[in-house]
């Protein structure tokens, strides 16, 4: 997942870079907007992981 996040961080410097209407610009959206939805299904696949092993996914100081 390290790769997959220097990849977004890298196209959006590509986004920050490009200058606006361009096709470059377009390009880099496009493959940001690819890149942020594999790490959001990445994320999900690891809840679901640890939901299923029973982790809790954060304090609940309620039950204190």
């Amino acid at each position: 997942m390290n790769g997959l996040k220097h990849q977004i961080d890298a196209l959006c410097g590509k986004v920050i870079a490009a200058p606006d209407g361009s096709a470059e610009l377009k390009n880099a959206m496009s493959e940001l907007q690819n890149a942020l939805a594999d790490y959001a299904k990445e994320v999900r696949w690891q809840v679901a992981d640890l939901r299923q092993k029973d982790v809790p996914l954060f304090d609940d100081e309620s039950e204190s």
